[in-house]
């Protein structure tokens, strides 16, 4: 059985294509003893963002939700 989630990082965007990535690898790099997901919220990006987004929710599944 997977490991029941203690915290939930919450990040809301819009259009920070340039960003986004630079703030997800900080979440995640993060040592923890205990699980935590990033939940985040995109408003409606019109920069690449989503495309971003997706690819990190790909590469973490179950870690990173968009």
């Amino acid at each position: 059985m997977d490991e029941a989630i203690e915290v939930s990082v919450l990040c809301a965007t819009y259009n920070q294509a340039g960003y986004i990535a630079d703030a997800l690898d900080s979440f995640l790099s993060q040592e923890t003893t205990f699980a935590f997901e990033v939940l985040v919220h995109d408003d409606a990006s019109t920069d690449g963002t989503q495309e971003i987004l997706r690819s990190y929710e790909k590469r973490f599944p179950g870690k990173v939700r968009v």
